[in-house]
């Protein structure tokens, strides 16, 4: 979410631009039926795979990310611990 740098010096991303980013985890029951269920905020600045850890904590959930989560290293981790998630491949990352 863009700010203003002048009001929200603390969330500065560029040097002309502010923001935040608001992570947030959905659970969805049947269909139709969802509610957030944990949300975090952090500057646009700080990388989003630095929130995996934070937003993924249940071994009985499925979580769904998109590729600005993408750690293949800890996603292996998550893997050996016992999480389940589902995540959109970098381009070409099959090609590897």
């Amino acid at each position: 979410m863009p700010l203003s740098l002048t009001n929200h010096r603390w969330a500065k991303f560029r040097k002309t631009k502010a923001g935040v980013k608001l992570h947030l985890r959905l659970v969805f029951m049947e269909k139709g039926t969802s509610y957030p269920e944990k949300a975090v905020q952090t500057t646009a600045k700080e990388h989003d795979r630095g929130q995996l850890e934070i937003m993924v904590d249940d071994k009985e959930c499925m979580y769904v990310f998109d590729r600005g989560y993408l750690d293949y290293e800890r996603f292996d981790r998550m893997t050996d611990d016992g999480y389940f998630f589902l995540s959109r491949l970098r381009k070409n990352a099959a090609m590897r």
